[in-house]
């Protein structure tokens, strides 16, 4: 069984915390937006756009340019073997979802959206996950380290070749350029890769996502037609792709890998606990609303996006906590 090492168990608490902090941040968003102050809650949301979204979103994805090299170098992706899992399975959480919301939206202006589904939230993700507590076995940690990084980087490929065409340059180098920025910087005695995401990384989980969702989350709801905006192919297509979709593709494709014999799963881990974790990757908003921004002009269309991910993240956060809570093999 492999344990933590210091510096991981520092990367998990900080995003665990992170998770938290920006749950804070898209609460605080949503009252605001439904409160006497919404008027001035929007003057700021739209004046702090340009700084959040384009500036402080490009050190966001240098940070996961840093994360997705150090696994590359040192972590579990720099083992093919160890990497199969995760990753096989990663393309099956962003597949399923994907093939789910295009069925609902094929024909409209909303299929350009196809890929918003597709991204998990790690800081949600192992926010529930630390809330298990010692039940939750280190393998497993790392399984949903290791799939989320998958997960980013394939975000971060689908970024650049179906969303770049027509994109503002400011935000292909907020985004793309920042991740090959990270790549192709320098690892020095003094500043490690390791170093550089320790540096970044509480800056990124306990202000800027936290700001993101801030600026991006709220929106104001209207009761009237809330039942209309849920049971919208949009957000029908984000909610069953990101709770059901995630849940098969992750649980599915990794059994798939499992019983092909292209990947091993570690003894201390279940399947079950693997469907538990597929399930908390239906969490996902901070990428997805970047790429819905992207996809999408329509501010209709983008509300109902928002809807769908904070539906999706409270039904698949409290789906995955049950599962492991109560299939967990290592119990406390």
């Amino acid at each position: 069984m492999p344990t933590l090492n210091n510096k991981l168990r520092r990367f998990f608490s900080t995003e665990a915390s992170g998770g938290i902090a920006l749950v804070i941040g898209a609460f605080f968003a949503m009252v605001l937006a439904n409160s006497p102050v919404k008027a001035g809650y929007f003057h700021l949301s739209e004046q702090s756009h340009l700084l959040v979204n384009e500036a402080l979103m490009s050190v966001f994805f240098f940070l996961v340019g840093l994360e997705i090299k150090r696994e590359f170098k040192d972590g579990e992706l720099s083992n093919p073997k160890k990497a199969a899992l995760p990753v096989i399975a990663a393309i099956g959480g962003m597949l399923l979802p994907a093939i789910i919301y295009s069925l609902f939206n094929f024909g409209t202006a909303a299929q350009k959206g196809w890929a918003v589904p597709m991204p998990t939230d790690i800081a949600l993700a192992l926010g529930m996950l630390a809330l298990l507590g010692s039940r939750i076995d280190s393998s497993l940690k790392i399984f949903l380290l290791t799939l989320a990084i998958a997960d980013d980087l394939f975000s971060i490929i689908i970024l650049a070749v179906f969303y770049s065409g027509g994109v503002d340059p400011l935000k292909i180098m907020g985004t793309i350029g920042a991740v090959a920025l990270a790549f192709i910087i320098p690892s020095g005695k003094r500043f490690t890769t390791s170093r550089l995401i320790e540096i970044i990384h509480p800056w990124s989980a306990f202000l800027i996502i936290p700001l993101f969702a801030f600026v991006n989350i709220g929106i104001t709801i209207d009761f009237s037609t809330f039942t209309e905006q849920i049971s919208s192919p949009v957000a029908l297509g984000i909610i069953i792709g990101r709770v059901t979709g995630k849940f098969i593709g992750i649980t599915l494709f990794a059994w798939l890998a499992v019983k092909l014999g292209v990947a091993s799963k570690s003894e201390s881990i279940s399947f079950s606990e693997i469907s538990g974790v597929a399930a908390l990757a239906g969490m996902g908003l901070t990428v997805s609303i970047f790429i819905s921004e992207l996809a999408l002009s329509d501010k209709v269309l983008l509300e109902e996006v928002k809807i769908g991910l904070l539906v999706s993240a409270i039904i698949a956060g409290l789906f995955g906590y049950f599962i492991l809570r109560k299939l967990s093999i290592k119990q406390d």
